[in-house]
């Protein structure tokens, strides 16, 4: 099988592939990719790299289009299914990282990091000011409650946050085995959560 790898990936995947196909990396996009698709059965991707519709009725030997993350946004879906392309993802590959860094992020609004580097930086010393506020028995907002939320409510439940969440496509049920209580409207998630968290695709809604 002949792939074409648009976006840098780790390098341990890419000595995979080689093992048994043949890997072209091309940082190319746009109209370059539109021209280099057709002798190629797979397509690596990122985020950077845009699969049109265009891309895709020129690939005239594309089988699957693998998208190296989770989200799938970057590719038009309608017309891969159209030409009948298989479209993978993978879902958990960065479940930990992005979790990890949701907490991190949490911590340093909570504790005026970044102004607290800058002040220090410039030869002040700002502690009254930064006094910030804990996470412990605070309320934490999810919204989008997939593998990545379900992550950050993990480790929320570490410093003893109460976890709330909104996502209408995960029951009550399956939400409260993570740790999650349910709030069925966005509005009344917002009222009560001290820290808002994001964890769902870029959509037109």
């Amino acid at each position: 099988m002949k792939i074409l790898v648009t976006d840098p990936i780790a390098e341990e995947a890419m000595e995979l592939l080689k093992e048994k196909h043949e890997v072209v990396f091309k940082d190319i996009t746009g109209s370059d990719l539109i021209k280099e698709i057709p002798p190629y059965h797979a397509l690596m991707v990122r985020s950077g790299t845009k699969v049109t519709r265009e891309v895709i009725e020129n690939a005239e030997n594309l089988i699957v289009i693998g998208r190296a993350g989770i989200g799938v946004d970057n590719i038009d879906l309608k017309a891969a299914t159209e030409k009948k392309i298989k479209v993978v993802n993978s879902p958990t590959g960065a479940t930990v990282s992005v979790a990890e860094l949701t907490i991190g992020h949490m911590i340093s609004l909570a504790r005026h990091l970044p102004k607290a580097d800058r002040t220090m930086k410039n030869g002040e010393w700002a502690k009254k000011k930064l006094k910030g506020i804990e996470l412990y028995k605070k309320t934490l907002g999810l919204v989008g409650c997939g593998n990545i939320g379900r992550m950050v409510a993990k480790y929320a439940k570490a410093f003893d946050m109460d976890v709330i969440g909104y996502d209408p496509f995960i029951s009550k049920e399956d939400m409260e085995k993570d740790g999650i209580k349910k709030v069925d409207e966005l509005e009344k998630l917002m009222e009560k959560a001290d820290f808002i968290s994001l964890h769902l695709p870029h959509t037109p809604q």
